[in-house]
């Protein structure tokens, strides 16, 4: 099948599971696989190839860039401690007893393969993760703590899994030279990361100074760095997974510097899509694989593959719940970075990192890439069974894990923390008071009448903001009722508009451009009145 004809039946793919997931009862990432596999008995989709190497250039750099982007930098600092543990103590722990037990559980696999499978499987990913957790009310130091894990500790995954297979494919190991090439591969893809995005807010500053501000520009610069930064961190030899990740977190809050006002606008819409986009295909393309990855291990029998499957599931699983517990533990002991109670972890924070173990791309990308040869020429031990036992982890996790999530947080009642923004309550009425001192020194300076009167209306408008946002319940649900009034008043008022104007367009009197300019008008209105009237 043609590439175009391909990318267009799998956006179809996409925009068919988006429209009918809610009728599933299922979260969009599994509906996504289930689509997917059912495409896959199509005439001309029963035999994807997916190149590893291409999956990864085209699909992570901007997933893992716009979560990171949207990851809040001061959170993620604030959680650093928890999640280095879980980045480089669990992988590398998850690496050891998943190989060995796996050696251990089918003897026929060599113990490099099994640490080959191990390493494929012991990081989370970033985007399934947040795919799965995103509309959940998590508490958020859980959501940090989750999605800042599954952005570091792919770089330690890949690592040991480059370790593991050179050891299988060679049977050499040298320890020493695991930590340097660690080393090497982490911190060269950092600091490539950054020093792309400067470069990147650089020339957008430049655009800006010099007049070049069109935000679609803009926003096309912008989708550019974390191509860039990939590209070059793997042609650097360094970690191109960690470059994308450094450069989202170094944009995260930054994007002020480097764009106008309409181009982060345009920045956030495009961002949006493509990560709605870029998820589904990824989800899609992991069902069209399964049935090839079923007809790869038909030598073994369908219950051992399950028992296998299960298995692998239960001791990752183990590993994870082992780890939080312990190191939490250990931390609140050592008081290292702990900020938690005073009393204890808590068991429902804990359980809730825990179980949040999803895994997705980055794995299925990993074990596709597992090499069919070894260096000898011989084929690689056991790698149809590698794959499948991989993209059955992903697939566990997705329904073991991911869809009792929503069960769970209810049953565990660890939504409170996540209910209200305190801190968003707080900058808005700290902004709604440097807004209203503006207008109390320009209100003395006017001298006409409407002007003055105009300046006053403002001012109640924003005295209403402070008492929605910092005044006593009471008084800001009584403005509150007042303001969603009059914003339903005003969107009343657009709607006429809008029914006017299709009339003038239907009666000839106005051509498709004018429709076109006024519309936008309405849109940017109507988008400004409805926001208001959520957000109070």
């Amino acid at each position: 099948m043609q590439a175009v004809e391909l990318t267009l039946l799998l956006l179809v793919a996409v925009a068919v599971a988006g429209a009918s997931v809610r009728w599933s009862k299922m979260p969009l990432p599994i509906f996504l696989v289930v689509v997917g596999w059912a495409a896959s008995f199509l005439p001309g989709l029963d035999a994807i190839e997916v190149d590893p190497e291409l999956f990864l250039l085209l699909f992570i750099p901007p997933l893992l860039f716009v979560d990171a982007w949207s990851l809040p930098r001061r959170d993620f600092m604030r959680v650093l401690r928890p999640v280095l543990l879980l980045a480089l103590g669990l992988v590398v722990l998850t690496v050891v007893a998943v190989g060995y037990f796996l050696h251990w559980l089918i003897p026929a696999m060599p113990l490099a393969v099994a640490f080959t499978l191990g390493a494929i499987i012991s990081p989370t990913d970033a985007v399934a993760t947040v795919a799965t957790t995103e509309t959940l009310p998590l508490p958020h130091r859980v959501t940090h703590i989750v999605a800042a894990e599954s952005l570091l500790n792919d770089a330690t995954g890949l690592v040991a899994f480059k370790l593991a297979v050179a050891a299988a494919a060679t049977g050499l190991f040298d320890s020493g030279d695991v930590a340097w090439r660690f080393v090497v591969l982490s911190g060269g893809g950092i600091i490539t990361g950054i020093v792309f995005e400067w470069m990147g807010r650089q020339i957008r500053q430049r655009l800006l100074r010099v007049g070049s501000g069109d935000p679609v520009l803009q926003a096309l610069l912008t989708i550019l760095v974390p191509y860039a930064a990939y590209m070059a961190a793997e042609a650097l030899h360094v970690s191109g997974i960690l470059a994308v990740v450094a450069a989202g977190l170094w944009a995260s809050g930054q994007e002020i510097k480097g764009l106008s006002a309409d181009g982060r606008r345009h920045q956030r819409e495009i961002w949006r899509m493509l990560a709605y986009v870029f998820n589904g295909l990824v989800f899609v393309l992991l069902g069209l694989q399964l049935r090839q990855m079923l007809a790869g291990v038909s030598d073994y029998h369908p219950l051992d593959l399950a028992f296998y499957s299960l298995a692998l599931w239960l001791v990752m699983m183990a590993l994870r719940f082992a780890w939080v517990w312990a190191s939490a533990h250990v931390r609140f002991r050592l008081q290292w970075g702990w900020a938690g109670a005073r009393t204890g972890p808590d068991w429902k924070r804990m359980f809730l990192v825990a179980w949040a173990a999803v895994r997705g791309s980055i794995t299925l990308a990993t074990a596709l890439s597992v090499p069919y040869f070894t260096t000898a020429g011989t084929p690689f031990p056991e790698r149809d069974l590698v794959v499948f036992l991989a993209a059955a982890t992903i697939i566990l996790t997705l329904a073991l894990n991911g869809v009792p999530l929503p069960w769970i947080i209810r049953k565990l009642d660890a939504t409170s923390e996540a209910k209200g923004h305190p801190e968003e309550h707080a900058a808005r009425a700290e902004i709604a008071r440097a807004g209203l001192a503006v207008l109390a020194v320009m209100h003395e300076s006017l001298t006409n009448t409407d002007d003055r009167l105009f300046v006053e209306q403002l001012l109640r408008e924003y005295e209403g903001q402070i008492e929605v946002h910092a005044g006593k319940h009471e008084s800001a649900s009584l403005h509150l009722m007042r303001t969603a009034m009059r914003r339903q008043l005003r969107l009343a008022a657009i709607e006429a508009e809008r029914t006017r104007l299709h009339e003038l367009r239907a009666a000839d009197t106005i051509n498709d451009e004018v429709q076109r300019i006024i519309e936008a008008e309405l849109d940017e209105r109507e988008l400004l009145a409805a926001s208001a009237l959520v957000r109070g």
